[in-house]
């Protein structure tokens, strides 16, 4: 039983790997721009699937490894921390910046670890790519799921020195990065950053399990 289990999941994975190809470079043609836009995204998607193929059969700690790679290296998160403290980022030393991205990256992890933990069939598929302005663009796609209607998941990417990396995610039309931006700052402004901290520590041990999986 569990070998059939496994059989399934390598097929499954073979499959959603030959369509993430497809997707990522359909049969239209493209330009070389369009495709290292789309690069992260595409790296992000081909990770998320994977992870959620291998659910089952693997720890969180596992599937942390996994996308602590991909978060790490696909998403601008020194911007994004700026962006989410805002005025109060230039408050803190250098030491208590790095520190911060370092836990919102953790979280961020974490937060995609805890989400994407099962497999039914689930894809992505790219619908186009939009320019914006400072050399940003919007890279539009949909999460396919079989019992239920898409989810719209749209990404701002912009170059950091010659690669294009994600700086904002936009689930159904909600911006993560603005409403994380919102919270932080109340709660800075409420409580202080230490306060803030301490809240982001916890969301993350929430997140992960206490014992192994």
């Amino acid at each position: 039983m569990k070998s059939n289990k496994h059989q399934i999941q390598v097929v499954s994975k073979i499959m959603f790997g030959i369509y993430l190809f497809f997707a990522a470079n359909p049969l239209w043609a493209e330009t070389e721009q369009d495709l290292a836009i789309q690069a992260p995204v595409n790296q992000l998607h081909e990770a998320l699937i994977d992870m959620m193929v291998s659910a089952d059969s693997t720890s969180f700690q596992e599937r942390y490894a996994l996308m602590e790679n991909i978060i790490t290296n696909k998403f601008n998160t020194p911007l994004i921390s700026r962006v989410v403290l805002s005025r109060y980022w230039k408050s803190l030393d250098k030491k208590a910046q790095t520190d911060f991205i370092t836990l919102f990256n953790s979280l961020t992890i974490s937060t995609y670890v805890d989400r994407f933990d099962s497999f039914d069939g689930e894809s992505f598929k790219n619908i186009s790519i939009e320019p914006m302005k400072k050399n940003r663009f919007i890279v539009k796609t949909e999460f396919i799921r079989t019992d239920d209607d898409p989810v719209s998941f749209n990404y701002i990417v912009q170059n950091d020195n010659d690669e294009w990396k994600i700086i904002s995610v936009i689930a159904n039309g909600i911006n993560d990065l603005s409403l994380k931006r919102a919270e932080y700052s109340s709660v800075i402004k409420d409580q202080g950053f230490d306060s803030l901290v301490i809240s982001l520590k916890g969301k993350i041990n929430d997140l992960q399990p206490t014992t192994a999986q």
